[in-house]
């Protein structure tokens, strides 16, 4: 893979990091939340690179995948048995990538947390200028879903939502709507408003 890098635009040679499995590779599971395994110095100007390319997340113990596919070709198929109780999510960037290993790892519905998603970007847009919402943690504690949602100008803006509305939502998309299993699935705030048409018209 040949990646330029942007301070000096040197064209240098990475050896990509197309696959990973977590159960084998435990120690990625930090590198791949701070990034850092997609990090490269360049050897000319000695700067640090962010080198994205096509990357399969494979947790066996929590039984998913997850692709990272930021190209605009098409994307890869599965060829899984769709019997084996795996889901299987595409996604188009990094943050949605990390984002999306934190919430199957927690074993959470990640169609009704991309609908909390949308329900708060519908909240806040009024008030302020959000680019972009990402789920944060879950406080088990409490039972609340946390999120961060990222302003134009760069600054977070936290935000919380019950677990009540969870599992309303989770239970909503479980039994009102379809989800195609057996392949990659695009899970994001497009198919969230969509999902979202669907159960007011139902």
């Amino acid at each position: 893979m040949i990646v330029t890098c942007p301070h000096c635009q040197a064209e240098n040679e990475v050896k990509p990091l197309d696959h990973i499995n977590i159960d084998r590779t435990p120690e990625l599971r930090q590198k791949v939340q701070d990034l850092s395994c997609f990090r490269t110095e360049c050897p000319n100007c000695g700067e640090t690179v962010l080198a994205v390319q096509p990357c399969l997340y494979h947790d066996m113990s929590n039984q998913f995948m997850v692709w990272l596919w930021p190209e605009e070709e098409t994307a890869p198929r599965a060829e899984f048995d769709p019997l084996a109780g795996y889901k299987l999510r595409i996604v188009d960037s990094l943050n949605a990538f990390r984002e999306k290993i934190s919430v199957l790892e927690l074993g959470l519905d990640d169609r009704a947390v991309e609908l909390m998603k949308l329900l708060l970007f519908m909240q806040l847009k009024h008030d302020l200028d959000v680019v972009e919402i990402l789920f944060h943690e879950f406080d088990p504690r409490t039972g609340d879903f946390r999120f961060v949602a990222v302003l134009s100008d760069g600054a977070e803006q936290y935000a919380a939502m019950p677990g009540a509305a969870y599992r309303k939502l989770a239970r909503d998309v479980e039994e009102r709507l379809f989800t195609q299993s057996g392949d990659f699935v695009r899970i994001d705030l497009e198919w969230a408003a969509q999902a979202l048409e669907l159960l007011r018209e139902i």
